[in-house]
């Protein structure tokens, strides 16, 4: 879990760094964000599984963790469109959607 966000947090300065020199692309920040949701949620299914049935109660903040992240993955599109949007600058510019 710690690599996980540890990686997260390496990714996300990494772009914040070629932000700043003006060199981060569309697609590298949709790739960054996609890798985070992707590991927000693995590392949030790991903490409910390291808990067993406590993982489930909502006084150990677990569920309520899972249940953001969830959100966050799922209903906002985060990964999906963002692998769309880094598939569109990987393939040079074919659209997957408009």
């Amino acid at each position: 879990m710690l690599a996980n966000t540890e990686s997260s947090i390496l990714m996300c300065v990494h772009c914040c760094k070629l932000l700043d020199s003006g060199k981060l692309t569309m697609g590298q920040a949709s790739r960054a964000k996609m890798h985070a949701a992707k590991l927000a949620r693995e590392t949030v299914s790991l903490a409910r599984e390291c808990l067993g049935g406590n993982g489930i109660l909502i006084e150990n903040s677990v569920i309520k963790a899972f249940m953001d992240i969830e959100a966050l993955y799922t209903y906002e599109g985060t990964y999906d469109i963002n692998a769309l949007i880094s598939g569109r600058e990987l393939t040079g510019g074919i659209p997957a959607f408009k």
